[in-house]
């Protein structure tokens, strides 16, 4: 009963109208406030959340709100919300579908990056939650296990990872708000190239990183769980000496320069660990 009744509420919080049934529904079956109608008593409580996610929407995606101004973030917000009303318990997850609805939106296609921007600041929100759990192996015992059998390991990027690849230079622009260049005059020069980003924590600490065309293909291997011999053969086409079977592991000597790349992946934080398939 409860369930429904909270169901009933929130249908009426984001109606359209005042006849809605929805919102004639609640009134039938909660004690509203004295000497208001249900609309009327409905239309505080619909202000209040509708001002309490707006503003969270803002905490999230704070660039996004300058790039757009205030006013016409809050427009957006306010479509937002009753298009696509968050079922999540976490106020943290409010903006979860807000790049998506952003890109849907016609009358903001003159920012043609800004639904890239809510991506890379949604990234940059959720790394703050992420967990942060200790490697499943020891780095030498990893290491050791990979090298014997590539094909029956993956490895793990951070929990916090979040790969983002951009037509336009969206790491550039955020970082611009950030330092305040914008305020002495910088503008986005809209003929620089795309950007490939990987945003993750590390500790305590939350990064937003460019990425190498060449390590691009891996990372997004390693994301979709396929094995390191994927991931070697993508580093440099991984060599094995005639009659080597697929099977036989690695051989450090032929293959030092991909070794070399995946090591890079642990260096920077990108990679945590790994496990067996």
């Amino acid at each position: 009963m409860l369930r429904e009744l909270q169901q009933a509420f929130s249908e009426a919080l984001y109606a359209e109208g005042p006849e809605s049934p929805s919102v004639a529904a609640a009134a039938e079956n909660l004690d509203l406030m004295p000497r208001l109608d249900a609309p009327a008593s409905l239309a505080i409580y619909r202000s209040a959340v509708g001002n309490c996610m707006t503003e969270s929407l803002g905490e999230i995606f704070p660039v996004c709100a300058e790039l757009v101004g205030e006013d016409c973030f809050r427009t957006v917000a306010n479509l937002y919300l009753r298009g696509i009303p968050s079922r999540h318990a976490d106020l943290a997850r409010v903006g979860d579908a807000f790049p998506e609805f952003v890109a849907s939106l016609d009358f903001l296609s003159r920012l043609p990056y800004l639904a890239d921007t809510a991506r890379l600041e949604l990234g940059l929100h959720n790394a703050y939650s992420a967990s942060w759990p200790p490697p499943p192996h020891a780095p030498g015992v990893l290491g050791q296990a990979i090298a014997d059998e590539p094909e029956r390991w993956r490895f793990l990027l951070s929990p916090s990872a979040t790969l983002l690849a951009s037509a336009h230079p969206v790491l550039t622009l955020w970082e611009a708000h950030q330092d305040r260049r914008i305020e002495g005059g910088w503008t986005l020069d809209r003929r620089a190239p795309g950007e490939r980003i990987l945003v993750f924590r590390q500790g305590a600490e939350i990064h937003a990183d460019l990425v190498e065309p060449s390590l691009w293909p891996i990372l997004l291997s390693i994301s979709e769980g396929e094995p390191v011999v994927k991931q070697l053969e993508l580093a440099g086409a991984l060599r094995r000496s005639e009659g080597q079977s697929r099977d036989s592991g690695i051989n450090p000597e032929e293959n030092l320069p991909i070794l070399t790349t995946i090591e890079v992946l642990f260096e920077r934080g990108w990679v945590v660990g790994g496990e067996p398939i």
